[in-house]
């Protein structure tokens, strides 16, 4: 099937169990699903990739309590539910990438199974009330739309221009959605996309939710991911997790992770693209002379010599620059006794933490050194904030991003395998919705500070664990502040900043703010009221 049908969406109905088929269309249906070999055979690609990889992470697969309920024990392998997820978890040896089960013929009884039940147990019964999502927010005007703001099974869902939000109720999936929009929602984990761009945001118990489209189907393996459906194809960007990506062919399902981006066209060509350089704007270097009211710091590498080289990734990652100061940081930033090992650049003028530091170690003269074990940037002073009261830091870097205000860390938003995250557990919270850059897992939150009128020691580390390919960005957040939203619903949070920008460097940080609003739906601001003074007696 190159394209749905409307017996095709009804089936599919059926099994997300729409109660709202009439006994003559159910058996319309059935006639059809008896004589229709392809599509007996599209439908139960779709179950595999919906509703058997969301059932196989279950307690008890909703599949074998079917197959009990109607007798059919004997004819289906009890061993299905841990096949499925054998083939889920198997590298096809031709390609090296994981491949979905293609669906063997026994795997027909199962389906029909679930749709006869589905049939012969909702024909008497009256749709549910509460609905399958509820709007959270409504930008524009859509049509239809009932006053409880509820939408059904089967619902179509259009705007033509602004802002829908909307959450599932039974998967807590979040949607967010810009027009214009068209969509129809074809049960609690799955709709199909005919136009317009979507954001979702899918928690464990939604895992298996479906997005369709007229190219592809896209099933969450735990994840955040954007989907946009055009006349010209679909595109679909993962943010953090993986996601299954069928055909409406006969070629193997293939699997996309997080920062992966791919094409697909209505002539079924396919440009899939994963994860390499972001593509972010990196900044240009400006003068790095200190000034008195700036704050300094140094960029350190591991000597060449002090490790034999190696192409170990668990070595490497033992062996990095960074590992070498988490005893920095436990010490109150006092125990230097590993810094013989280190060499350093040149001195650093802190302008900021926000775009790629691809070829930051070069630019400020970090050489010789041990580009496998990475680099280290380390800015210490003494700040004044631009006012008394709490706040808080926001940001993400890959790899390694820690701030500490008098000696003390609060916060830490460093990759997963960073050793400031695993090893030195400072608290943070996690915001995939809110994505950063190439490390498309999102911001990270640390706790909130008090601060008074008197200066405070700031100690700032970033930098990459191994090699050069490096992003962050750093933003604070004043607790009494409002700060304007994008379309998304991300606040602008300023970046933090020591001394305002000059002109240049503001029209890149223009830049490089347009990129993220565009490309991955991120943002910041500057701000001059954000500006934290460095104190004349650091």
């Amino acid at each position: 099937m190159s394209n749905y049908d409307k017996d095709f969406l009804d089936l599919l109905a059926a099994w997300h169990e729409n109660k709202t088929l009439s006994t003559p269309r159910k058996k319309e249906l059935l006639e059809r699903l008896e004589q229709d070999e392809a599509l007996r055979l599209e439908l139960a690609r779709e179950i595999e990739m919906a509703g058997l990889t969301r059932a196989a992470q279950a307690g008890e697969p909703r599949w074998l309590e079917l197959e009990e309920k109607l007798g059919t024990q004997k004819e289906i392998s009890q061993d299905f539910e841990s096949a499925v997820m054998k083939k889920l978890q198997t590298k096809t040896p031709e390609s090296g990438s994981k491949s979905i089960l293609s669906f063997p013929n026994l795997a027909w009884l199962g389906i029909a199974a679930a749709l006869i039940f589905a049939f012969l147990n909702l024909s008497n019964q009256e749709p549910l009330e509460q609905g399958v999502a509820k709007l959270i927010r409504l930008e524009g005007v859509a049509k239809p739309m009932d006053k409880e703001r509820v939408m059904q099974k089967g619902q179509e869902f259009s705007i033509e221009e602004g802002l829908v939000e909307m959450a599932f109720r039974e998967t807590g999936v979040h949607l967010i959605g810009t027009g214009p929009l068209n969509m129809t929602l074809l049960g609690n984990d799955r709709i199909f996309l005919n136009e317009g761009e979507i954001k979702l945001v899918v928690p464990p118990q939604g895992i298996g939710f479906v997005v369709d489209t007229l190219d592809r189907k896209f099933v969450d393996l735990g994840t955040s991911f954007v989907v946009q459906a055009s006349k010209e194809g679909t595109k679909v960007l993962v943010l953090e997790g993986e996601i299954a990506v069928g055909g409406r062919n006969d070629k193997p399902s293939q699997f996309m992770s997080k920062g992966s981006t791919a094409d697909f066209d209505r002539n079924g060509s396919v440009n899939l693209r994963s994860r390499g350089p972001s593509g972010v704007p990196e900044l240009s270097l400006p003068s790095m002379t200190p000034t008195e009211n700036s704050l300094t710091g140094k960029i350190y590498g591991i000597k060449n010599g002090i490790f034999p080289v190696t192409a170990d990734k668990e070595k490497i990652k033992k062996r990095a620059i960074v590992r070498n100061f988490v005893p920095l940081v436990r010490s109150g930033f006092k125990n230097q006794a590993r810094f013989k090992n280190f060499v350093q650049g040149r001195p650093l003028r802190f302008t900021g933490i926000a775009g790629t530091y691809d070829n930051f170690p070069l630019r400020t003269s970090l050489a010789p050194y041990s580009v496998e074990s990475g680099w280290l940037a380390w800015y210490s002073g003494k700040v004044k904030a631009p006012k008394t009261g709490r706040y808080r830091f926001w940001g993400y870097a890959d790899n390694n991003l820690l701030v500490a205000i008098d000696r003390k860390p609060v916060f830490e938003g460093s990759r997963y395998d960073s050793h400031f995250q695993n090893e030195l557990k400072v608290p943070r919270k996690n915001h995939p919705f809110l994505p950063c850059l190439n490390a498309r897992a999102g911001f990270a939150s640390g706790k909130w500070f008090d601060v008074g009128d008197e200066s405070v020691r700031i100690d700032l580390l970033f930098g990459e664990t191994s090699m050069t390919m490096t992003s962050g960005i750093l933003l604070v957040e004043y607790q009494e502040d409002s700060y304007e939203k994008t379309y998304w619903g991300q606040p602008k949070w300023p970046l933090f900043l020591t001394e305002f920008p000059q002109e240049k460097q503001l029209a890149e940080l223009d830049v490089l703010r347009i990129h993220m609003e565009e490309k991955i739906k991120g943002s910041f601001s500057v701000s001059q009221d954000s500006i934290w003074q460095v104190a004349s007696d650091s």
